[in-house]
């Protein structure tokens, strides 16, 4: 199966296309780019230059997946406009796949509790708690918007954690008390990825989780900016 990725939920535009076969991830290409949310500009290009690079075309995807949030509400929706667009002509399954979870996937390896975060303002983060064996998560809660004092002392509960995400270097600079618990992941995997978005959407896809492209639909945790001011 070959499976199309999108992640375009923070300043990182990530698009990926990956070979899937008996539960694994076989091949795979990505594109990655920090481009200041000129995310409308550069996703299709880099989806097109993948193809072009590993041979393929659109009718040649059994599957897409595409991270719906938390993160950027413009970002989130043109994630989803673009899995749309491949999806709709072939009737193409999708797997909506949180942002976190795409997140803490970048650091599977790390055994123990892994702790995605994003910045939500105002000393608020994008959470969630996963725990991984090395080789597969197991959620521990929902996603949501958690204030930093409180995550602060939910991590200390806990023997080892792993912080990841974009949002890991405020985390590591609003935490003036250090946890002696925690470990930070590497620069190199902190900023979404869409090859792990396509694992998770294959996880996804084998645990019955794919819905029609009609029904792939950002995932906001708090409303819009102009809501909350009104």
């Amino acid at each position: 199966m070959l499976i199309l990725a999108f992640d375009t939920s923070a300043v990182t535009a990530s698009a990926a296309i990956a070979e899937a076969s008996d539960g694994k991830i076989i091949t795979s290409a990505v594109f990655s780019v920090k481009n200041e949310m000129k995310h409308s500009e550069k996703l299709l290009v880099m989806t097109d230059a993948l193809f072009k690079a590993l041979g393929k075309t659109p009718a040649d995807i059994g599957l897409i997946g595409c991270s719906v949030g938390p993160g950027s509400f413009t970002g989130v929706r043109i994630g989803a406009a673009m899995a749309k667009g491949f999806a709709f002509p072939k009737g193409v399954p999708c797997v909506p796949v949180s942002t976190l979870e795409a997140l803490a996937m970048n650091t599977v390896q790390s055994k123990g509790i892994i702790c995605p975060v994003m910045d939500a303002r105002r000393e608020r983060f994008y959470n969630a708690l996963f725990e991984s064996d090395g080789k597969t998560l197991t959620r521990l809660s929902a996603d949501r918007a958690i204030q930093y004092s409180d995550l602060f002392d939910e991590l200390s509960r806990y023997p080892d954690v792993t912080v990841c995400g974009d949002g890991m270097t405020l985390f590591g600079r609003l935490s003036t008390n250090v946890i002696n618990n925690v470990t930070y992941a590497s620069e190199s995997s902190k900023d979404q990825n869409a090859l792990s978005v396509a694992l998770c959407a294959y996880n996804g896809y084998l645990a019955g989780k794919a819905v029609t492209c009609e029904k792939l639909n950002p995932v906001y945790l708090r409303p819009p900016q102009a809501e909350r001011d009104n």
